[in-house]
């Protein structure tokens, strides 16, 4: 069970003062399992009550429910319980975006962030904000507290020509934001404050605190981050999906397994890690997994546990390393994912400095080198668009 804290989430604002001041106002929503979605026919009823129409549903990565593996390959599906037709809006061009926003009076966002500009909610946050051309119709935020908020904003910005899904909103890799801040930066600093933003704030909470300390709930966001220790290795982890190994996707530990059936002797890559570094905020055990989906579904594949023991820990490094170390001891195994000519990890870090610095052999420190002054005058500059 979640602490008891003081701390309050930002749903309860909603319904209690926000929700009544929509009455007779035609809603667009986007939300999942994570916010206030987490009971659709409870939600309804609420809108209902207050008199506000929710008339259109944004679709995120994962669905309407969370349940999703992939994306839709549909760009309109019907839920059946608000009987609405759901616009998946990675599906949709900019103009379709713009339509669907005019035929409302105001956009109701909520779903839970991880602060880091991969996880792909930031970027939906981002397109529908381009096609708000007036203050007219309110944008309204509930605010989530994210585990990736206890770290500074850290890594690279998007290079021009790499802006993609998983990699679109101009901050940092790790945003060190909340979904309210990060709305705050992007409206005054690229759309000159035109929207009319509401964001409802979680109350009592301060960015000293821990996400348990918080005493708020853990409503998972996507399929493959049933948890906090899942969501606090995905920090790391995710730049192995820019690499041929599983990240456990398809097994009961997304995030905490990784490996391939041509893992063999896993325990050498604990050894380096150990003995390079001299890490102690996390270790790894040897796990045997077959993934029911995902790569290398159906197929037994032999890696490694990952289990944090700080949850300061530097995931940038470990993720840098991990790659490195892996690329070093499988080299005739190992390959970067691509799509035709762009390679995957390109689109999560935003350029193609990660995978070059690895394959041009640089150590972390020389790599960290080449954006740490960005990182230094990022950091002062969101602090402005700070809430808590």
């Amino acid at each position: 069970m979640p602490n008891e804290t003081s701390v309050v989430g930002s749903q309860v604002k909603f319904f209690k003062e926000t929700l009544p001041e929509l009455r007779d106002k035609k809603i667009l929503l986007v939300t999942n399992p994570s916010g206030i979605g987490v009971n659709p026919e409870n939600l309804k009823a609420e809108f209902r009550k207050n008199g506000a129409k929710i008339t259109t549903l944004i679709g995120l990565e994962h669905g309407f429910l969370g349940l999703d593996e992939d994306f839709s390959n549909s760009p309109v599906t019907i839920d059946p319980i608000f009987n609405l037709p759901i616009y998946h809006i990675y599906r949709l061009k900019r103009s379709e975006i713009a339509t669907l926003i005019r035929e409302v009076d105001a956009i109701v966002f909520d779903v839970q962030d991880m602060s880091m500009r991969c996880y792909t909610y930031l970027t939906v946050l981002k397109r529908i904000m381009d096609q708000i051309n007036d203050n007219s119709r309110q944008l309204i935020i509930l605010d989530h507290i994210s585990p990736g908020m206890e770290m500074q904003p850290a890594g690279t910005d998007v290079r021009a020509g790499f802006e993609n899904f998983a990699g679109e909103f101009p901050l940092l890799f790790f945003t060190g934001l909340s979904l309210g801040e990060s709305a705050r930066f992007y409206n005054t600093e690229y759309l000159e404050g035109r929207i009319n933003l509401k964001v409802i704030p979680v109350e009592k909470y301060s960015r000293k605190m821990s996400f348990e300390e918080t005493g708020l709930r853990w409503n998972t966001p996507s399929p493959n981050l049933p948890g906090l220790d899942s969501a606090r290795n995905y920090f790391a982890l995710v730049f192995l999906e820019g690499i041929n190994v599983s990240v456990g996707r398809g097994t009961a530990a997304p995030f905490i397994y990784f490996g391939a059936p041509w893992f063999k002797n896993p325990e050498k890559l604990v050894q380096e890690l150990e003995k390079e570094e001299g890490e102690t905020d996390f270790y790894f055990s040897v796990v045997f997994f077959k993934p029911v989906y995902g790569p290398y579904k159906d197929v037994i594949c032999r890696g490694l546990r990952m289990t944090i023991v700080n949850r300061l820990y530097d995931p940038i490094k470990l993720g840098y390393r991990l790659v490195q170390i892996i690329k070093s001891n499988y080299g005739k195994n190992f390959n970067w994912v691509s799509f035709g000519k762009t390679f995957h990890l390109d689109n999560l870090w935003g350029n193609d400095s990660f995978r070059k610095a690895i394959d041009a052999g640089m150590s972390y420190k020389e790599f960290h080198k080449t954006f740490e002054e960005k990182e230094i005058n990022f950091r002062k500059k969101v602090r402005n668009y700070h809430i808590y």
